[in-house]
């Protein structure tokens, strides 16, 4: 048996350029590609090993002109179509002296070269050395220019194909017009909350970022300040007297009443149980707003039985505000108190001292100027306001905010004046908020220098949780 052997000739890549007819070699040290012009070319690797790969840029002669554009004669530049599969992104840049039509520069893309579905379309100045650029979405692009109403002195344009590029380069110093080219970013934006975790930044109602400010009182207000409440807090003294001194501005204050309490007595147990109108037709749904024995803050609905005592759902040691929630006005005057008889005047406890709170029938809410800073929290007083309100009386007043830390006394937080002829108004913004911590009392005193006066005043806190 006869053998035969094929010798296999090696050589290396670096030193082989082959006839574009002739395969390459079986055997090499290397990679190699061939061009589409048929000629063989080595593919290298980076320093890290990385196939090195690269898309050259290139000008569209297609959707490339220099020849001036003019009115009498053609007045319109349209390229032709020019495949972009494998490019990245679309420059088209324009020099000219003439301005051109409105939306005369249209970067046209089509799927077929045929039918032309998608543009870009931009206005260019006249003077204007503008760039554009596009990201291709289809096979096909092609580029057509409509000049204005003048004959150009000079016309420029000229596309460029490139794998990848910035798109966009913009000096601070230069003016932004609507035709710029820009960037489109679609995103959504997180933030860490407080307790660990990211939460999605949404938008308002009004599909506009939705911002808040701690310090602005509407975000407040709107509860889009989380931990952060706002309450505002207003009363009325209606009929006192000089000899009264400083009388608490709260409903009770009323020369005569049978409620007559010029002095808020704040309770040192969470005694406060009892509700009950002095107009026995009253069984309306009464919303109480207050503290219990932890300085919690409780809201409950309590239905009146006239003027027949009801125990209220939870026992308070704060009550600071009452409000009728039914569709009926009150008929008599509403009292919160601590438990008591009643036997001298119905739906009134016979020792005044232990009523809390009292809605006149006309307001069907409490008017009081006291509050208490529940567990938890920190009250943030912004303003206070205060007023005169008797238009045919001439009266001085003297205002004080009084605050009490839990444990200590009344101490001044401010004091000032109203010297007025008739009805009068003054209200005070912090510049930087008073501050009252936790379990904190806080109310409006006034006095007068003229008898029968009738004053209101209040103010406005932000509750933080801590």
């Amino acid at each position: 048996m006869t053998q035969s052997s094929t010798e296999l000739t090696v050589q290396k890549l670096e030193n082989w350029n082959a006839d574009k007819s002739v395969n390459p070699p079986i055997m090499r040290r290397g990679i190699m590609g061939k061009a589409s012009d048929g000629s063989w070319y080595n593919i290298s690797v980076d320093t890290d090993g990385n196939l090195q790969t690269e898309i050259a840029g290139v000008v569209d002669d297609n959707n490339s002109t220099a020849t001036v554009l003019d009115p009498s004669g053609v007045n319109v530049f349209t390229g032709t179509s020019t495949e972009i599969l494998n490019y990245g992104i679309v420059f088209v840049n324009v020099s000219t002296d003439v301005a051109s039509a409105t939306d005369g520069l249209s970067i046209q893309q089509s799927s077929d070269g045929t039918n032309w579905d998608h543009s870009d379309k931009y206005t260019v100045p006249a003077g204007g050395n503008k760039n554009y650029s596009i990201n291709p979405f289809a096979k096909y692009v092609r580029v057509v220019y409509t000049n204005g109403g003048t004959i150009q002195g000079h016309f420029r344009l000229q596309t460029v194909l490139k794998g990848n590029s910035k798109p966009s380069s913009h000096r601070i110093q230069d003016p932004i017009i609507d035709d710029d080219d820009a960037e489109l970013v679609t995103s959504v934006l997180k933030a860490k909350a407080n307790g660990g975790g990211y939460v999605n930044i949404e938008a308002t109602a009004s599909n506009n970022l939705r911002v808040t400010d701690a310090e602005s009182g509407l975000s407040v207000a709107k509860g889009d300040v989380t931990g952060h409440s706002f309450i505002h807090k207003f009363g009325a003294a209606p009929n006192f007297d000089v000899e009264n001194g400083f009388v608490t501005v709260w409903d009770g204050a009323e020369d005569g009443a049978v409620w007559e309490l010029m002095n808020y007595v704040y309770s040192t147990s969470a005694a406060i149980d009892s509700i009950s109108s002095t107009n026995d037709g009253d069984t309306q749904d009464v919303e109480i707003q207050g503290l219990d024995a932890n300085y919690d803050l409780v809201i409950q609905t309590i239905t009146l039985t006239g003027n027949t005592r009801k125990a209220l759902t939870t026992d308070l040691i704060r009550v600071f505000r009452v409000k009728n929630v039914n569709s009926s006005n009150f008929a008599g005057h509403v009292i919160v108190y601590e438990n008591d008889t009643t036997g001298d005047d119905p739906g009134v406890p016979d020792d005044s001292s232990l009523i809390r709170s009292v809605v006149h029938p006309e307001n069907n809410q409490t008017e009081m100027a006291v509050f208490t800073v529940p567990d938890g929290y920190t009250g943030y007083m912004r303003s206070w306001y205060a007023s005169t309100a008797g238009a045919k009386r001439d009266s001085s007043h003297t205002i004080k905010i009084l605050a009490r830390p839990f444990g200590q006394v009344f101490q001044l937080k401010h004091k000032a004046n109203i010297d007025v002829t008739g009805t009068s108004y003054i209200q005070h913004e912090y510049v930087e908020p008073e501050v009252f911590a936790a379990k904190t009392d806080i109310e409006m005193q006034m006095d007068t220098d003229i008898d029968a006066a009738g004053v209101a005043g209040g103010f406005d806190i932000v509750l933080v949780a801590n």
